[in-house]
């Protein structure tokens, strides 16, 4: 828990900076909640002797992390992350739905005090998602630690007829849901502190002159933290509700600054969707994220209009933003750079069986599958968005000079998104793989120790999830098992 000072300001060991699966996962670690191995057999043999060394040496917190990954491959390039994952999910990726091989035993006097961050209530990103929208990962993968989320699914006593078409998919308001859930079942609410946006984190070491230009302190606002040589300062505003007397309520912003001696990172990645820089873009008749998206369709404006709208994007986001608008019989246009049958179509890759509503866009952008409501522009960019709605486009044919003028009712650019990370210096370009860079997923993440999760270039600050290149729940929570493993080693 955090403990208050006597200068006003807030101190405590780690602060957590977004409250998504990855955030409440070390949340759960850091808590005193450890992992043992239970025994139970491995495909890897390797991996299960090790394993079996484990149970005689306590949990698996407690061990050296570097020799229980050696040899490991899993869909994730940290190993931590696919060390976690194939106790969690053993043989996930060969089709196995098998239980986990991990007992956890709640220790205090392990437990490490923290403070988890998040603009939203518990579940980061997902809380801003279309709820009636299934999960991409199959429901047990979208998990955290001792709460499966079959067990809990089946405590909703939901009525058959409810239940979701696909039952290994979850819809987005369950995942929401499961998470708000196990932040209370788990007794970890204390830790989070909902509708805080943090704005300001640095480093403050001891030895040098650095003064605060808001009140001139250079000294941590907690005693336990002056025998090292740095604290970390996490400043932002918070959002707080007041009533008065007349029955009218007012949000009130109230500034906070919290002393740490370690920063996490967990804010996911998708906070400023990635724009395409052309002429309109930002006219109100154009969206740039799903959620802006959802609202422009619930007002059913669209329907009654006589022109189409414009997809633009060939991701899942794309995908939804389609089937959403021909549910509601509103016609759309459908612009994506590649071809539909490019090996780097992502709806491409994904198995029909599996994903039936994808597999019905990828075909539609084929042509191999009409709707009247739906019209593929493959291999086509946007040029020009105008204020009158016409959008220009241009088609990649290289003999092409032709330029098409479309009259559209709404323009939906949904081609990725990239993180926040400007409340860190340079808006965090320094910590990258690729120095100088913004801060992507895919591209360039940021470069940690892949044991401890700890930024080369930065002591004391840690990253995980989709901000190391984790982009699914099952291998974003690998982090919490890195940081806490470092941090328990760190503090004996």
């Amino acid at each position: 828990m955090p403990s208050q000072c006597t200068n006003s300001k807030l101190c405590t060991d780690v602060v957590i900076i977004g409250n998504g699966p990855s955030g409440i996962c070390l949340s759960y670690f850091l808590s005193g909640n450890k992992p043992y191995y239970n025994g139970k057999p491995h495909s890897n043999q390797i991996l299960a002797e090790k394993l079996k060394k484990c149970g005689q040496n306590g949990s698996i917190v407690d061990q050296e992390l570097e020799s229980l990954c050696e040899g490991l491959e899993g869909r994730s390039s940290n190993p931590v992350a696919v060390l976690f994952d194939s106790l969690c999910h053993p043989d996930a990726d060969l089709g196995g739905d098998n239980f986990s091989l991990l007992e956890w035993r709640h220790e205090p006097e392990h437990k490490i005090n923290h403070m988890v961050l998040g603009r939203e209530k518990p579940g980061g990103s997902w809380q801003k998602m279309d709820g009636s929208m299934q999960t991409l990962s199959l429901s047990s993968w979208m998990e955290l630690p001792d709460m499966p989320f079959k067990d809990w699914q089946s405590k909703q006593k939901r009525h058959e007829d409810q239940i979701e078409p696909c039952m290994n998919r979850a819809t987005i308001t369950d995942v929401c849901n499961y998470y708000t859930a196990f932040v209370e079942e788990k007794n970890l609410k204390k830790n989070f502190h909902n509708n805080y946006t943090v704005t300001s984190v640095r480093k403050v070491y001891r030895n040098k002159k650095v003064v605060d230009c808001e009140n001139g302190e250079t000294e941590p606002c907690c005693p336990s933290m002056t025998k090292h040589p740095y604290f970390w300062e996490v400043r932002g505003y918070k959002l707080v509700n007041s009533f008065h007397g007349d029955g009218t309520e007012e949000v009130d912003r109230e500034d906070f600054c919290i002393s740490c001696l370690s920063v996490v990172i967990a804010t996911g990645t998708f906070d400023i969707p990635n724009k395409l820089g052309v002429v309109g873009e930002n006219l109100p008749i154009v969206s740039h994220s799903l959620h802006d998206f959802e609202s422009v369709i619930k007002k059913e404006q669209l329907k009654t209009c006589p022109d189409p709208m414009l997809v633009v994007g060939a991701g899942l986001s794309a995908a939804d933003a389609i089937l959403m608008a021909v549910q509601n019989q509103v016609p759309v246009l459908h612009a994506f750079r590649r071809g539909a049958n490019d090996s780097s179509q992502i709806l491409k890759k994904l198995p029909h069986n599996m994903y039936p509503e994808y597999h019905e866009v990828h075909q539609l952008m084929k042509g191999t599958k009409k709707n009247p409501y739906y019209k593929p522009m493959s291999k086509h960019s946007v040029l020009e968005i105008k204020d009158d709605k016409k959008v220009l486009l241009k088609p990649h044919q290289a003999s092409s000079v032709e330029i098409n003028s479309l009259d559209i009712s709404h323009v939906a650019i949904l081609i990725g998104s990239r993180p926040d990370l400007s409340f860190l210096p340079s808006g965090g370009r320094s910590i990258g793989v690729m120095p100088k860079y913004p801060i992507e997923s895919k591209h360039n993440p940021i470069d940690i120790d892949p044991y401890s999760y700890q930024c080369i270039q930065e002591q004391g600050l840690f990253a995980m999830g989709p901000l190391v290149g984790d982009n699914f729940v099952r291998f974003g929570l690998g982090g919490a098992l890195g940081i806490t493993n470092y941090l328990s080693l760190r503090n004996k």
